[in-house]
């Protein structure tokens, strides 16, 4: 090799050196079922502005909505899998982290006050470390789904003697299916993107579908009654916004701080979306000829507590249910 030679190998070397490394983008995929309509999709777009934004282009995110790269459980096996690195936990994650059940309890969680006294303090940073140990996934922040109602197709719900024999559509969940049978309904595992069809084709005949939920989907249409959230909610439970737990912690720590205050803006967000659409919901969904029906209480109430009291003890969660009813709102 020629003294030329070296002497030009030499230099392209140190020019290498000397010149500014090329950032590499991470391309993350955020996933859910929920239609366009829904307030988790502007959660997930308000994260993409600002992660993208706040990573002077870094990071980059690709946003799949109405189960258009599957149902929940699929989104949930996907991201440990690797190949979707966000998504929003609900009933179906509680199959992968069973002790998510005890804030799948219905009844059990009051309103988004109650909801965001338990996602917010001690309760949801200690539910979010068993979720992890259970299942590998790190909670990064806890979102709003509502309020949810009882809906049916054909009668009113005032009493749990009203939901014998009632087909109704549950989440993917045991404590979800084991308080339906309590009530004396005939749960229905369903894909929330099959509910509207069977719905409309007598496949069930009820749902416990989020309120703003039941416009979102048109499920409107085919249901007519329903149970007042305002006097007494069925679910208010926090969803958890996911990553495998490896993945984020082999992340560069830019990017994990990055991606931690992108979730914390989200998160303000997506609850205040929900707030504002909780406000008109009511007014909407009569307009829309829904009938709105008052409930006796403390009949659902007695008739659940002893699914509360089975699921803490299954779960060795018996501590959680006592912090989450004793964080009720004065």
């Amino acid at each position: 090799m020629t003294r030329w030679i070296r002497s030009c190998i030499a230099l392209a070397a140190a020019l290498a050196l000397c010149a500014p490394a090329v950032a590499q983008t991470l391309n993350l995929r955020f996933a859910t079922l929920a239609p366009d309509t829904f307030p988790y999709v502007d959660g997930m777009k308000k994260f993409k502005e600002v992660v993208e934004k706040s990573s002077n282009g870094e990071i980059k995110v690709s946003l799949h909505t109405a189960g258009s790269l599957g149902a929940e459980r699929e989104i949930n096996e996907a991201i440990l899998e690797g190949t979707i690195h966000l998504g929003i936990g609900a009933g179906a994650m509680a199959n992968l982290a069973p002790i998510y059940n005890i804030v799948q309890i219905p009844f059990l969680i009051q309103g988004q006050k109650h909801m965001a006294a338990v996602a917010d303090g001690p309760i949801g940073a200690e539910l979010a470390k068993r979720i992890e140990k259970q299942a590998g996934f790190r909670v990064l922040g806890w979102w709003s789904t509502g309020d949810s109602a009882i809906e049916s197709t054909n009668r009113p719900i005032k009493s749990p003697a009203d939901m014998k024999g009632l087909k109704i559509r549950v989440i993917e969940n045991p404590a979800l299916i084991d308080t339906m049978r309590a009530l004396g309904a005939n749960p229905t595992p369903m894909p929330l993107t099959e509910v509207y069809t069977g719905l409309k084709q007598g496949v069930i005949e009820g749902a416990h579908l989020d309120v703003v939920l039941v416009h979102a989907l048109k499920a409107y249409e085919a249901l007519k009654y329903m149970t007042d959230w305002e006097q007494i909610t069925f679910l208010s439970e926090p969803r958890p916004v996911i990553m495998k737990a490896s993945y984020f912690d082999g992340l560069p720590k830019k990017h994990q701080d990055a991606i931690r205050a992108a979730v914390r803006d989200a998160t303000v967000h997506e609850r205040q979306v929900f707030a504002e659409k909780m406000k008109s919901i009511r007014g909407i969904l009569i307009k829309e000829g829904m009938q709105i029906t008052k409930v006796d209480r403390d009949a659902f109430l007695n008739q659940v507590k002893p699914v509360w009291e089975k699921y803490a003890a299954k779960l060795q969660a018996e501590d959680l249910l006592k912090q989450i009813i004793a964080a009720r709102p004065k």
